[in-house]
C-alpha cells in the first residue's frame, strides 16, 4: 500500500514539474514576441507622387530629376508611379513655394538645389526658410574649377597666388552673379588666401567661358561639363578645384589651402518633403530614391554630367542645409549683398 502510495506522490511531482515547464516556455515566448513587434504597416503611396522641378523641360537638373524619379519607381511599394511637373518662375520661388504649402502626405515632393534653400532665403524675396522643408536626400554635387588661359602669365595655382597678391584687384573671374554658388565658392577661397579679385556677371557659365576665350577677363569659376571641351582642346586649364581630389593634373584641391568642403558652398542637388511628413512616408521615400541613385542609369547620367554623388540620408542632409545656409549668410554679409 505504502509503494502504491509513492507511486502516485512520484506520478504527480512529475505532472507539476511539466505543467510549470509548459508555463514557462509560454511565457518565454510571449516575451520574445512583445520585444520584436511587426513593423508599422503602410498603405503609402496609394496614388501617384509628384516631383515639382524649379528647372525648364530638357535642362540638365530637369533630366536628373526624370531619371531618379524613373528608377525610383521601381522601389515603391504599390506601384504608384512619380511625375515630374516643371514649376519654372522666381529663381525657383514659385516651386518651393508650392511645396510648402503642399499637404506633408508625401505626394509632393520636389528636386532642387542649394540655391534655392540656402541662398534664395538670404535675399528677403522668399517667404521660407532653410528649414521649411523636410531633406529627403542629398543626391549629387557639380563641383566648380577655376579656369585660366593656358597662355595665361602663370602655370599653376602657387603662381597665380602670388601674381594675384603682386596685382591685387586686377584678377577679374566670370560667375553668374554675386549671390551664385560659383562666386561664393571663389570668395571662399579669396577669404582664406587673403586675395583681392574681382567678379565680372554674365548670364550663365557659357558666356563667361566665351568671355575668357576672348580675353575679356583672366578667369572663370566653371562646372567641368562646360569647361572639358576647351581643356581638351589646349585652350583652357584648370588650376584649382572646390573638392577634396580632382581627377585634373596639377590642380590643386581643398586640402591643399587648408579648406574643407564644409568651408565651400556646393552646387549640391537635394530631394525635400514639407514639413511635417510622417516619418514612415519618409523612410519609403527615402528607400526608394536611395536605391535609384545607386542605379547603372543614374550613375551613368552623374558621370557624363561631370558631377558626383554625395548621398546623406534626411538628418545628415539638414544639417547639411544649415551648415550651407550659415555660410551663405556670412558671405553675402561680406559682400554687402545683405545687412
Amino acid at each position: 500500500m505504502k509503494k502504491n502510495i509513492g507511486i502516485v506522490m512520484v506520478i504527480l511531482l512529475l505532472l507539476i514539474i511539466g505543467a510549470c515547464s509548459d508555463s514557462t516556455m509560454e511565457t518565454t515566448k510571449g516575451t520574445e514576441s512583445d520585444s520584436n513587434p511587426e513593423p508599422v504597416s503602410t498603405d503609402f503611396p496609394k496614388s501617384p507622387i509628384t516631383v515639382l522641378v524649379p528647372f525648364s523641360p530638357g535642362s540638365l537638373n530637369d533630366t536628373s530629376a526624370r531619371i531618379l524619379a524613373q528608377q525610383a519607381e521601381k522601389h515603391l511599394p504599390n506601384e504608384q508611379p512619380i511625375k515630374i511637373e516643371n514649376v519654372e518662375g522666381g529663381g525657383g520661388i514659385i516651386a518651393f513655394t508650392k511645396l510648402m504649402n503642399a499637404e506633408p502626405d508625401g505626394y509632393t515632393i520636389a528636386y532642387g538645389t542649394s540655391s534655392h534653400v540656402s541662398v534664395l532665403p538670404h535675399l528677403g524675396q522668399a517667404p521660407f526658410t532653410h528649414d521649411s522643408f523636410q531633406p529627403i536626400m542629398k543626391d549629387a554635387a557639380s563641383i566648380p574649377l577655376l579656369m585660366v588661359p593656358t597662355d595665361a602669365p602663370y602655370d599653376n595655382f602657387d603662381e597665380w597666388v602670388e601674381y594675384v597678391k603682386e596685382n591685387p584687384g586686377m584678377f577679374s573671374y566670370a560667375t553668374t552673379g554675386p549671390g551664385s554658388i560659383s562666386n561664393l565658392s571663389m570668395m571662399s577661397l579669396a577669404n582664406k588666401l587673403n586675395l583681392d579679385v574681382k567678379n565680372v556677371v554674365y548670364e550663365g557659365g557659357t558666356q563667361g567661358i566665351t568671355a575668357l576665350l576672348g580675353g575679356n577677363i583672366d578667369g572663370a569659376i566653371s562646372m567641368p561639363i562646360s569647361a572639358n571641351e576647351h581643356i581638351e582642346a589646349g585652350t583652357l586649364k584648370p588650376i584649382f578645384e572646390f573638392a577634396e581630389t580632382s581627377k585634373y593634373e596639377d590642380v590643386k584641391v581643398l586640402s591643399d589651402v587648408n579648406l574643407e568642403e564644409d568651408d565651400i558652398v556646393q552646387a549640391f542637388s537635394m530631394l525635400f518633403a514639407p514639413k511635417g511628413i510622417q516619418k514612415a512616408e519618409l523612410d519609403i521615400l527615402h528607400e526608394a530614391f536611395s536605391k535609384a541613385q545607386l542605379s547603372d542609369e543614374y550613375k551613368e547620367h552623374i558621370k557624363n554630367m561631370e558631377a558626383r554623388l554625395l548621398h546623406l540620408n534626411p538628418e545628415e542632409s539638414q544639417e547639411n542645409v544649415t551648415v550651407t545656409y550659415n555660410l551663405v549668410g556670412d558671405l553675402l554679409k561680406e559682400l554687402g549683398i545683405i545687412d
